[in-house]
């Protein structure tokens, strides 16, 4: 409801659907439509311009923050975006890009599609892919499913990417009322879930056995949660979970130790918690060899 109005009246006059004018086709600039939520996740000729939950990497938002003499700010007439303007793309973008039930324009849909399979696999980012293939042969689940679920959990659920099978569940409110109990719930969605955050909840090493039975996990967020060392073991068996945040937990050394046995991680956050600069070592060899 706030997004939308900034976009319409400043950014959608150049980046919306091709037209006619003075009797030649006006197509939108950098092939990029910001009218529609399919055009603004699939982006325009240099690529993505979103990506959720980070705005430093976001085009979109990095372009209408420079100084005012940039010559690549946006908009490039008129005044600059507001500095509320500005925070609320930043939160939209921070928050995982909620569309909501809006959708905006979606004529052309089946040509995007058809462009992104003969795109260049240098514009398409590397998770996109992966999230690709994690969806072959998953069917989306109903919404009526998901709302009842995220009633059950607490937890916000939704599609990864506009009719994804694939899920996303993250904590937004209230999280220190999200515990164990709360993770059990998320069970019947456990062959859909990719991404789970859980930072700052009141979840225990008891969850981490029901999370690891979340075969399409690829990124799991336990900052500041309370689990520990006896916790690490169970997340070892998820076969293509490729970020753990582990920042301000208790997990030392001895946890470190078992996070060498998964195979599939890439990138581990420890900030803040009980590992030693030894123990960091110790980890970096074991990533980088495959295991112990």
């Amino acid at each position: 409801k706030e997004v939308w109005p900034i976009l319409e009246e400043r950014c959608v006059e150049c980046h919306k659907a091709p037209y006619e004018l003075n009797g030649k086709l006006k197509e939108p600039k950098s092939g990029l439509r910001l009218d529609g939520a399919a055009y603004i996740m699939y982006g325009g000729d240099d690529g993505p311009v979103v990506v959720a939950d980070h705005p430093s990497r976001s085009s979109l938002y990095q372009r209408v923050i420079l100084s005012d003499d940039d010559s690549d700010l946006m908009p490039p007439k008129g005044d600059p975006l507001s500095h509320m303007q500005k925070e609320i793309l930043r939160k939209w973008i921070a928050q995982g890009l909620d569309f909501g039930k809006w959708e905006g324009q979606t004529d052309g849909i089946d040509k995007l599609k058809l462009r992104k399979k003969k795109a260049s696999s240098a514009f398409i980012p590397e998770y996109l892919v992966l999230y690709e293939q994690l969806s072959k042969g998953l069917e989306p689940l109903p919404e009526e499913k998901l709302l009842a679920i995220a009633k059950a959990s607490g937890l916000m659920i939704r599609p990864i990417g506009l009719g994804s099978p694939l899920l996303e569940a993250r904590v937004v409110t209230k999280p220190h009322s999200i515990g164990d109990e709360q993770v059990l719930e998320l069970l019947p969605l456990a062959g859909h879930i990719a991404k789970l955050d859980l930072r700052n909840t009141a979840v225990t090493a008891q969850a981490c056995s029901e999370i690891s039975d979340f075969g399409k996990l690829t990124e799991l967020n336990l900052r500041g949660t309370r689990i520990g060392d006896s916790g690490i073991a169970p997340l070892t068996r998820l076969p293509i979970l490729q970020t753990l945040n582990l920042c301000e937990t208790s997990v030392s050394d001895k946890g470190i130790s078992a996070l060498g046995k998964a195979r599939s991680l890439r990138k581990v956050y420890l900030w803040n918690s009980k590992a030693t600069p030894k123990g960091l070592g110790r980890l970096e060899k074991l990533l980088d060899h495959g295991g112990p």
